[in-house]
């Protein structure tokens, strides 16, 4: 039975979206409506509308006449995200005013050392909404390429804590060259992540 709602559609694409980001989903993995139904308990009809919606987003694919499928992505594609989301926090570091004051207090909201955490707190505090839109797109797209990174490399958290660092102290050159530091190591996983995570498919 449907849970009494005032959105069903809404409620539905909220579970599925947190289905993607636990991980629920492997690449590659098709998105059975009837299936998606039962496991958060929606009628067809908002499930497909949410999958339609997160196929327009690009979170999920549609594939004509074959229906719903997780992405599988290449390693081109996850060089592709991580280069949005390097591009997104270098620009949101060269909009108007003092940088090294937006960068203390975007690295003043983030409570532990996160890549993602710190990226999002950066871009968000740059008072752009259309930047941090599509950064929070690009962010939600990366939460399972995030967590094949993170397999590869559990060594990343002394990375994650220098980065943090350099942005509360306002070092801006030093954040500036450890982040572009972490990008060329991350983009050299490229190729092992979309391996492991089609293995994990």
């Amino acid at each position: 039975m449907e849970p009494l709602s005032r959105d069903p559609y809404g409620d539905a694409l909220k579970a599925i979206r947190d289905l993607a980001a636990s991980g629920r989903f492997g690449w590659g993995e098709p998105l059975v409506v009837k299936d998606l139904s039962e496991e958060i308990g929606y009628s067809h009809t908002p499930v497909r509308e949410a999958l339609a919606c997160l196929a327009g987003e690009g979170l999920i694919e549609r594939r004509r006449g074959r229906g719903y499928f997780f992405p599988a992505l290449t390693a081109p594609d996850v060089i592709d995200l991580w280069e949005l989301e390097w591009a997104y926090v270098h620009a949101a570091l060269q909009l108007h005013g003092p940088r090294t004051a937006r960068l203390q207090k975007a690295a003043g909201t983030v409570d532990r050392a996160s890549f993602e955490a710190l990226f999002s707190a950066i871009v968000d505090g740059s008072g752009n909404a259309a930047l941090a839109e599509a950064h929070a797109h690009v962010a939600e797209r990366l939460v399972p390429i995030r967590r094949g990174a993170e397999a590869l490399r559990p060594d990343w958290a002394p990375d994650a804590h220098a980065l943090l660092a350099a942005a509360r102290a306002g070092e801006e050159p030093l954040f500036l060259e450890l982040f572009d530091a972490h990008h060329r190591q991350r983009c050299g996983l490229a190729d092992r992540i979309a391996l492991h995570m089609q293995r994990g498919a």
